[in-house]
């Protein structure tokens, strides 16, 4: 008899409202490309000291008031800019339209920041739960660093109101599959991103230039990320640089 493989009823959640509320030890990666893993690996990448993950949407402005350096993420409007008091939104492209090097930056999400605030505060109640930002972008190098640690990994795939989506699927898929040495081929790499665009095509058809970039040249740039953000209190640190 066929058997469903353990990898995803044992060691992926498939979405933020199935996050357990007793943790186990273990490493929980948490995924969502469309938009906020990706967000936060180009606010890293852009030389960001940090990114503080707010436990609500407003808590930004308090952060900034005791880090008056700091660039700060919310909402966007209609017109996809950011809304009145913040420096960007949740996109991977508006980020690069702001200099955050050398500062500390802000930003949560319903989604990816929803589930790294989850993980955290059920955290305190579990010993040893270490929480990273996976995506496509980054997954390869995520596993290769994840290998290196005894305790076991479990993706969390963020998905969208409650549902899986996906795009946050295949990028667990990929952080599986790279944890285990099964490198996907150049083919099934394609047949992936086939699968995200697809997903999203109908969405994003009618949405702005910049939400295509999102998708086109973020969500679908597998493996082009080496930045590895880890959840250090309430905030997340590239730890790529660690020996």
């Amino acid at each position: 008899m066929a058997q469903i493989d353990e990898r995803f009823t044992e060691r992926m959640i498939p979405s933020r409202a199935q996050i357990p509320a007793q943790l186990e030890t273990a490493n929980y990666v948490v995924i969502d490309v469309t938009h906020y893993s990706n967000t936060v690996l180009e606010l890293l990448r852009a030389g960001a000291t940090f990114v503080h993950v707010p436990d609500e949407r407003g808590d930004e402005f308090a952060f900034k008031d005791r880090h008056s350096d700091a660039r700060i993420g919310g909402g966007s409007s209609e017109n996809y800019t950011p809304t009145e008091g913040y420096d960007f939104f949740n996109s991977p492209s508006y980020v690069q339209r702001i200099d955050v090097d050398g500062r500390p930056a802000a930003v949560t999400s319903s989604n990816g920041g929803a589930a790294v605030t989850d993980l955290r505060k059920r955290a305190e109640r579990t010993r040893d739960v270490d929480v990273y930002i996976g995506s496509t972008m980054n997954a390869k190098a995520l596993a290769a660093h994840l290998r290196e640690d005894e305790k076991s990994t479990i993706t969390v795939a963020a998905g969208s109101k409650g549902k899986p989506t996906p795009e946050d699927t295949i990028g667990a898929v990929l952080i599986h599959r790279y944890l285990e040495g099964d490198e996907p081929t150049t083919a099934e790499l394609d047949c992936y991103r086939e699968i995200l665009t697809a997903g999203k095509a109908a969405k994003y058809a009618a949405k702005a230039d910049i939400r295509c970039r999102d998708l086109l040249e973020y969500s679908l740039s597998f493996d082009s990320r080496t930045e590895l953000p880890k959840l250090d209190g309430k905030r997340l640190v590239d730890v790529s640089g660690d020996t």
